[in-house]
């Protein structure tokens, strides 16, 4: 009876390693795995930046400096938010400001091109000439 009962418990024993073990594997398996999935998605995201670079210098270069507030492609361009400072760059000095609530710029054109700042000195709206 003890050599049954001895003969039981090691296999009862065996059996538990076994399902410990093999819990144990798949753990290892599924880090592994986590580890292929973050290697590309770090991969990614290093192309992602790469590109968002690329696209944001061709944005920049995309207004021409000679020109300023002449050239159509430099009022399309603006964008809601901008700063005095960039607007500056892309469309040169203007020839009139006027202040009050919103800050009004005016470039030199018979058609009335015109810049508007909010309170907080961002772009809130513009007129083409």
């Amino acid at each position: 009876m003890k050599r049954q009962s001895f003969r039981l418990f090691f296999v009862c024993g065996i059996i538990l390693s076994l399902a410990w073990a093999s819990s144990l594997f798949a753990q290892q398996e599924d880090i592994a795995s986590l580890r292929q999935k973050n290697a590309a998605l770090e991969t990614k995201v290093k192309e992602l930046e790469a590109r968002l670079k690329q696209c944001t210098e061709e944005r920049n270069k995309q207004f021409s400096e000679d020109q300023g507030w002449q050239s159509k492609k430099n009022w399309r361009s603006l964008e809601v938010g901008m700063k005095e400072p960039q607007v500056t760059k892309i469309l040169g000095e203007p020839v009139k400001v006027i202040k009050g609530v919103k800050t009004f710029w005016y470039y030199p054109n018979m058609y009335g091109g015109y810049v508007s700042f909010d309170e907080k000195g961002s772009v809130n709206a513009w007129k083409e000439p």
